[in-house]
């Protein structure tokens, strides 16, 4: 695979959002090339297929992350174990009052 073939590909994925027009031109292909053949630089099996495995990275990521259910569930379990120190306890207290908004004024 060639450089702007990569580059288009990670672009794809990244911030062009699935433009394919777009990532050709951030990649280093002239405007008038992409408007009508960017769809041929991702018909290729190896862009393809790093588009596949960049997909799938990101996805694994995106896995990776804590969302809020989590990160409240984890501080609830911290602040319920006898075994953790008072401070870290206390701590994890105030954040989920914290993003309970329970400091907020009215």
């Amino acid at each position: 695979m060639k450089y702007r073939q990569k580059k288009a590909a990670e672009y794809f994925v990244g911030e062009a959002a699935g433009n394919m027009e777009k990532a050709a031109v951030m990649a280093g292909y002239s405007k008038r090339y992409a408007r009508g053949n960017a769809y041929k630089i991702f018909e290729i099996p190896e862009v393809k297929a790093y588009i596949e495995k960049l997909n799938k990275s990101v996805q694994d990521y995106d896995k990776s992350i804590a969302d809020t259910a989590e990160i409240k569930a984890f501080w609830s379990r911290v602040m319920k174990d006898d075994n953790e120190q008072m401070k870290n306890r206390l701590r994890a207290s105030e954040l989920l009052a914290k993003a309970g908004g329970m400091f907020s004024d009215w």
